[in-house]
């Protein structure tokens, strides 16, 4: 039996679980979870673990997710599977601020994939010109009658509009042949249409910056 592989080769071990209490949990205390575990970690590793953050606490019933380990300044968490396929890629990263002096701290919890609710703001891993993307699902409602119809899309310290997506009544809203306008600002959307499209919802995705960034 002497140099045997160890058990399982490396695979079907159990993994380390770092679980939020609850939903109600703050991002900063499940920080302090992650921050044990990463204590007892060499520079430059990495391992698999369970994590459940509070954000999708009670939601994913398997998930899988890396951990890693920079240094004392840098580490990720980064979502790399999940039974539920709309919780998959999630990331949270520690770093130090740039010409900071400060200990490194623990970025805002980012989605590759948001698993876009109606109504829900999430903050994505892209940027643009250096600022967080926010992404948000709308449901604009019915489509006006040859004329305007305005709703306010509720999102706080809006800044700037990177990009949009929308659907009517199952079809591809940008340039569509009933619109004849889409009016995107800081706190309202305006359609319009050249013809009668009351019997049509509408939705949107906004893509953003936010002024508090």
């Amino acid at each position: 039996m002497s140099n045997k592989a160890p058990g399982g080769y490396g695979f079907g071990d159990k993994l380390q679980e770092i679980a939020a209490t609850s939903a109600e949990e703050t991002y900063e205390t499940y920080c302090t979870k992650v921050d044990a575990v990463l204590s007892g970690m060499p520079d430059r590793t990495a391992k698999l673990v369970r994590a459940y953050p509070p954000t999708t606490f009670h939601q994913a019933g398997t998930t899988v997710s890396l951990l890693y380990k920079g240094d004392a300044n840098y580490a990720v968490l980064s979502n790399i599977g999940s039974a539920d396929a709309g919780l998959c890629g999630w990331r949270m990263i520690k770093l130090r601020y740039p010409s900071s002096s400060s200990p490194s701290v623990w970025m805002p919890f980012e989605w590759e994939s948001p698993p876009m609710q109606l109504g829900i703001e999430y903050r994505t891993v892209d940027r643009y010109n250096g600022k967080p993307v926010y992404a948000k699902a709308i449901s604009f409602g019915k489509a006006p009658n040859t004329s305007s119809k305005d709703i306010s899309h509720g999102i706080e310290n809006f800044s700037q509009l990177v990009s949009y997506t929308g659907m009517l009544d199952g079809a591809n809203l940008i340039q569509n042949s009933m619109v004849d306008n889409i009016r995107i600002n800081a706190s309202t959307i305006r359609l319009t249409t050249n013809t009668d499209a009351s019997e049509c919802y509408v939705y949107l995705t906004l893509y953003y910056t936010k002024t508090t960034d």
